[in-house]
Formats: C-alpha cells, sequence, structure tokens
C-alpha cells in the first residue's frame, strides 16, 4: 500500500491485549471498523456507486442488520495514487462482524458480483479498533470526516491520549464545534504505518466543518490542543488532515 494511503487511513497490526485494556479502562467496548480502497471501473460512476450500495444496503438488511458503512470520497487530499472513494464499515463488536462475513461469503455472491463490477477494491482490506471520544449523536450520517494522524510522544501512550482528546474535544464543544470525533487503533492488515493512531472528526456538513475550522485556527483551539496534548501526543507532525465527504449506506440495527 502506497504511503498515500498510509497518511488517510492505513490501519497497522497492533496487539489485541492493548484494545481489552483499552475496554476495560474506559468502561466501554471498542468497536470494529474496516476499510477497503477502490476505484472506479472505467465507465463507471458514483451514482453507479451508490446504486450498488444500495444492493448491499438491501442484502444487509435480512442478513447483516448490526453493519453500518459509509462512501468516502477525497475533498482535501494530495496524491496520485490516492483511492476514487473508501469504503467504510462497522460493527459494534467482533463477534458480530465476524458473523457478518460469513454470512457475506455463504450469500453475498449476487451483490458481490454487482459491487465489483462498478468497483475495483483490491487496493488494501484493512481493519481496526474504534474508540469513542464524544459522540454525543451516535454514528455519523452524511457528512464531512477529516483524519489526523497522531504518534505519542516520549512521555506518551494510549491511556494519556485517549484522556488528552476527551479534554480536548469538551473544550471544542465549550467553543460551539459541532464535531464528534473518535479514534481509530491499527489492528489487521495495515503494514507499517509512522503513527499510532488516527484522530477522527465527523461533521454534519461544511458549514459545521468550516465553523470548528475557524474555532481551531483563529478562535484559540490550536493553542488549547498543544496545552492538552503536550507530552502526551502530536497530530500532522509533517502531514497535515485529509477531509472527505461522506455519504452513508446504511446505519446498522444496533447504532440507529
Amino acid at each position: 500500500m502506497n504511503r498515500y494511503l498510509t497518511a488517510v487511513i492505513t490501519l497497522a497490526v497492533a496487539t489485541v491485549a492493548s484494545v481489552q485494556s483499552i475496554q476495560a479502562q474506559e468502561g466501554g467496548s471498542a468497536a470494529v471498523v474496516e476499510a477497503f480502497y477502490c476505484n472506479l471501473r472505467e465507465g463507471k460512476s458514483m451514482k453507479d456507486a451508490m446504486q450498488a450500495a444500495d444492493r448491499f444496503a438491501k442484502w444487509a438488511d435480512k442478513n447483516d442488520s448490526n453493519y453500518s458503512a459509509w462512501i468516502l470520497t477525497p475533498q482535501f487530499a494530495l496524491g496520485s495514487n490516492s483511492p476514487q472513494l473508501i469504503w467504510l464499515g462497522s460493527n459494534d463488536s467482533g463477534d458480530a462482524l465476524g458473523k457478518g462475513m460469513d454470512a457475506w461469503q455463504s450469500a453475498g455472491g449476487e451483490v458481490a458480483a454487482a459491487l465489483s463490477a462498478v468497483m475495483d477494491c483490491s487496493m488494501g482490506h484493512v481493519l481496526a479498533s474504534s474508540v469513542e471520544i464524544n459522540a454525543p449523536d451516535g454514528p455519523p450520517g452524511d457528512g464531512v470526516v477529516m483524519f489526523s494522524q497522531c504518534s505519542y510522544d516520549d512521555d506518551g501512550d494510549w491511556m494519556k491520549a485517549i484522556k488528552a482528546h476527551k479534554t480536548f474535544s469538551a473544550e471544542m464543544r465549550k467553543m460551539g464545534a459541532k464535531n464528534s470525533n473518535w479514534l481509530f487503533f491499527p489492528m489487521l492488515g495495515g503494514g507499517n504505518p509512522d503513527y499510532d493512531y488516527l484522530g477522527v472528526s465527523t461533521f454534519n456538513n461544511w458549514s459545521d466543518y468550516f465553523a470548528a475550522y475557524e474555532m481551531y485556527v483563529n478562535g484559540g483551539g490550536w493553542q488549547k490542543m498543544a496545552e492538552v496534548m503536550d507530552d502526551v501526543a502530536s497530530c500532522n507532525s509533517g502531514n497535515t488532515p485529509t477531509v472527505w465527504d461522506v455519504k452513508l449506506v446504511r446505519k446498522g440495527a444496533s447504532q440507529s
């Protein structure tokens, strides 16, 4: 997988023990998130992709009801080898994801063929554990998502990082920001990224995104982030965030 994909959302191997510790320390469970990197096939459009995705949504209603899915397309991103779209899927547990994969492999052939006729997703398939930082409205629908690369400082670790991101997110909320936040900890299939986790921020629309942007740049947000993240972690040192348009494919029954 090329360096650009790593910069966007590449999710590398991590230890199961770390995720179990996250669950124990935070009093909740880490959801599983998978990503497929895809390009449209020649002559196909995003309209075709959404029509095929609608077929999947109807299949999942009957066969994998807890699965949520979104299609991401780049808005602020750079790289000649960047994917034209990312299929992002989530289940609330590894058990549910495993059952869904079994159902897909045994009964999803026709829908899989319809998706494959529109998009080539052979660029990569990776998985992470997602820890909620501040998501009062639950999983997002249509809108905007921003991914930020973060690496621990010498005195930092994942426990301190979660605490610091919760503090910073609360401060941005006090300022009026409307985004929700998660951290993605890499688990499977992502090679050897040069960061430790991804900070994920979602917005309902571009107005909300750029309102938060203004708060961060000119309203004291970056100073607050520097304060709470000091000696914990650094995000986007050398790599600016990437920002994507999001279209909801379906929201899982357990997350609706």
